[in-house]
């Protein structure tokens, strides 16, 4: 996967892990295409020299459709755009969770579908999603985006069993908190029942994305992936990411429920 021809797809790639991957990339000989929603206004520090920029906005099937028809090969894509949601399940109107879903899980499909006859033709490519810890222990208050990346996982299983014959790998690399200016919408209404419990959660798991590794560190498991020649389907990425994956995999539900809660400080009383 070294070799100088080989084309990397990145989306998401003028900011934290897209940005991070599109460099490890071009450091390792790839043409990288990278994406973003409009490009023209990324700013200069934003891109990595070497990396072809251009549009793609997931949430529109006619801006997937024109970004496939400039593609003429792909060896590598990496699917990293995305955004991040907090909200009780009961209060985050159902548009907003659509909207999320078009980004994080059906645009990544589309762009999946229309890349696939690309490398079945050329006989073999690699599909890298880049999912989150949060399908494996959902934070309170961040259901639906873990529910999001739940859904692509689970997607990258199926798939990598229909795929496998053409020579296509498929794999996601979940990273724990990273530290980058991921957009994330924060719903919640006035006067909510949930405030005390909201606030909690909030503090605590902003303060864990700002302690969080380095967008490198996720960039780094995705050429440990490109570099296997049999990738495994899952792989975790971050600080803790061996222990946490562990945990999740051999703790007991109801001791994990306790913990998760007890850590969110949920199982105290309101302030």
């Amino acid at each position: 996967m070294r070799s100088p021809t080989k084309t990397a797809v990145v989306t998401g790639a003028s900011r934290g892990i897209g940005k991070s991957i599109s460099e490890a990339l071009i450091n390792k000989g790839f043409t990288v295409i990278g994406t973003s929603r409009k490009p023209e206004n990324t700013a200069s520090f934003e891109r990595v020299t070497g990396v072809t920029y251009k549009a793609l906005d997931l949430t529109d099937a006619a801006s997937i459709e024109a970004f496939v028809e400039s593609l003429e090969h792909v060896d590598v894509l990496i699917n990293n755009a995305g955004a991040s949601q907090m909200g009780p399940v009961e209060e985050v109107p159902l548009d907003r969770v659509r909207l999320l879903f078009e980004l994080v899980f059906f645009g990544q499909a589309c762009l999946i579908q229309g890349i696939l006859p690309l490398m079945r033709t050329q006989g073999g490519g690699r599909i890298i999603n880049i999912t989150s810890f949060a399908s494996h222990t959902p934070i309170p208050f961040s259901a639906f985006y873990a529910s999001g990346k739940s859904a692509l996982e689970t997607l990258t299983l199926g798939l990598r069993r229909e795929v496998r014959k053409y020579g296509i790998h498929v794999s996601a690399v979940a990273p724990t908190f990273v530290k980058t200016c991921i957009f994330q919408e924060k719903v919640i209404k006035d006067c909510s029942a949930y405030t005390n419990e909201y606030a909690k959660v909030e503090a605590i798991r902003d303060a864990a994305i700002a302690h969080g590794c380095d967008p490198s560190v996720v960039a780094a498991k995705v050429l440990q992936v490109l570099a296997c020649r049999h990738p495994a389907a899952f792989y975790a990425a971050g600080r803790n990411a061996v222990i946490m994956t562990f945990i999740q995999r051999f703790c007991p539900s109801a001791l994990m429920d306790k913990a998760v809660r007890s850590h969110f400080k949920l199982d105290r009383d309101p302030d």
